[in-house]
């Protein structure tokens, strides 16, 4: 018994012993195999065309720690890491134009190794923009020149959106741009001429529409499609009346009775004002009407609301300010102001000679800021200020001064713009060119027209009228417009746009003559 029990354990034993060496023999096989499976490599889509610089995210996985890659791209390698994820920049500017090879090497510490082949196509794009084509009245190209050197490298007539895109060959080392839009006056040969310079290659203008989607503004354009009167009686007879918003207007009227014409959608009320033009005694002179009716009203002049005291500003000019011109505008809250919904709530132009050096100006409780905008001349130079909630009209303590080729600036400021401008002849007032060259902020701007390469075509238009580049002539005026905005322009090549609504808030621009 107890022998045929010994028998069945031994039995027992040995089938156990069987499998537990077949198991140790088939994990000794699977650790083999894991240990031999080569690295594999994951690669974001890569596009068939790259013409700008373009990332492209990779990962690697393996079962070993260590894994080396490498990424080469017409047999050379430029890349090299032990990073399992990471990206990788394609500078099309870093190699020739045409079929491209890239090749991603994955190699783990056990020797074994992954690769993967892509191929694109390179196309050096130098810059494209967004508009500009040529018209019946105005030719219009577009000219691209090395900022180092002035050496123009492209040029075209603007007909259609093709035209807009322009490549650099494979000689063309990685520099900053100037990118110039002239347009020609087909009748009388004219030029305008607008420079932008610290322009980097690859440069994609923005059309409006995307600049609006980035910066969050609406701006859709209103349909002034609805209408209403007001008529003011027993109004004086020599009254003017002004009303004039965002998503209304009527304009001006010497009369009483005013068909207001607005966007049912988004206007959600109306600002007429009064005023005599003098601007002696606005307490006396200044009236309004704030209504959000848009239903058919009428009133006696005496309904209008006067001004108190503590609702009349003032602004004192300096004793060398000859001539001003002043609005103010109204907007209801935040919004409003982002998007320039505004009210017109007083303008007006004069001189100190006439007015005085004290300007009084209304504040308009009805609306959550009360926007003044300001022009003025001071000492030769012409001064611009935009403030919102009534800030001070202070400038900045900007210098300027012109050496033989430069332009050397003292203070903090955004972006400038020189501005270039010769008539027809000493006798003329008509314009034969206007250079405008905007730089973004410097403390030493190169004078750009004496070394920048004009394409022969504006060239001979100009000969054409009788202006000569390659000489200063007396009926030649050269500036400086120094620009601040209050809030910076965070979006891609600002240097471009203007500003759309009040995106930028307080504005300040002071202009410098340069011609002595």
């Amino acid at each position: 018994m107890k022998l045929k029990s010994f028998k069945i354990f031994t039995v027992i034993l040995l089938i156990h012993c069987f499998f537990s060496c077949e198991e140790k023999e088939d994990t000794a096989k699977a650790i083999v195999e894991i240990e031999a499976t080569a690295p594999i490599i994951s690669v974001s889509e890569i596009a068939e065309t790259i013409e700008v610089l373009t990332t492209i995210d990779i990962s690697v996985s393996d079962n070993t720690e260590n894994v080396n890659t490498t990424i080469s791209i017409n047999g050379n390698n430029v890349f090299t890491t032990t990073q399992n994820q990471f990206s990788y920049d394609i500078d099309p500017f870093e190699f020739p134009n045409g079929a491209t090879n890239l090749v991603i090497s994955a190699i783990d510490e056990d020797g074994n190794e992954t690769v993967k082949s892509f191929q694109f196509i390179s196309n050096r794009l130098l810059f494209q923009g967004d508009e500009g084509y040529s018209s019946d009245t105005v030719d219009s190209y577009l000219a691209i020149n090395l900022e180092s050197s002035g050496e123009l490298i492209a040029f075209r007539k603007l007909i259609g959106y093709e035209d807009l895109a322009f490549y650099a060959n494979d000689e063309f080392e990685k520099q900053n741009l100037i990118i110039t839009n002239y347009l020609v006056n087909v009748d009388d040969g004219s030029v305008s001429a607008r420079s932008y310079s610290d322009v980097k290659p690859s440069t994609i203008l923005k059309n409006r529409d995307e600049v609006l989607n980035l910066l969050g503004l609406d701006q859709n354009r209103v349909n002034k499609n609805s209408e209403f009167n007001i008529e003011i009686q027993e109004a004086i007879s020599y009254s003017l009346f002004y009303t004039l918003g965002f998503e209304y207007s009527f304009g001006q009227s010497n009369n009483n009775n005013f068909n207001i014409r607005y966007d049912n959608e988004s206007a959600n009320d109306v600002f007429l004002y009064h005023h005599t033009n003098d601007n002696l005694n606005l307490l006396d002179d200044y009236r309004y009407l704030y209504t959000e009716s848009f239903e058919d009203q009428t009133m006696n002049f005496g309904d209008l609301t006067k001004l108190i005291p503590e609702n009349v500003a003032t602004i004192t000019f300096s004793e060398d300010v000859k001539n001003f011109n002043f609005t103010l505008f109204g907007f209801s809250d935040d919004y409003a102001y982002k998007e320039f919904r505004m009210r017109l709530l007083y303008s007006f132009s004069g001189s100190t000679e006439e007015n005085g050096f004290v300007l009084d100006y209304p504040i308009i409780n009805e609306y959550q800021y009360n926007q003044k905008s300001l022009s003025y001349s001071l000492y030769g130079k012409s001064v611009h200020l935009e403030r919102k909630e009534l800030n001070d009209l202070d400038i900045p303590n900007w210098n300027v001064i012109k050496n033989e080729s430069t332009v050397e600036i003292t203070g903090d400021y955004d972006f400038s713009e020189l501005t270039y401008i010769v008539d027809y002849s000493s006798t003329d007032n008509r314009t034969a060119l206007i250079f405008r060259y905007q730089s973004l902020f410097k403390e030493s701007i190169f004078i750009p027209f004496d070394k920048l390469e004009i394409p022969l075509e504006i060239v001979n238009s100009l000969n054409g009228i009788g202006v000569n580049l390659e000489s200063t002539s007396s009926n030649s005026k050269l500036s400086i417009t120094l620009t601040q905005f209050e809030n910076i322009m965070d979006y891609p090549n600002g240097v471009f746009y203007q500003p759309i609504a009040n995106e930028v808030g307080d504005v300040t621009k002071v202009t410098f003559p340069l011609n002595n």
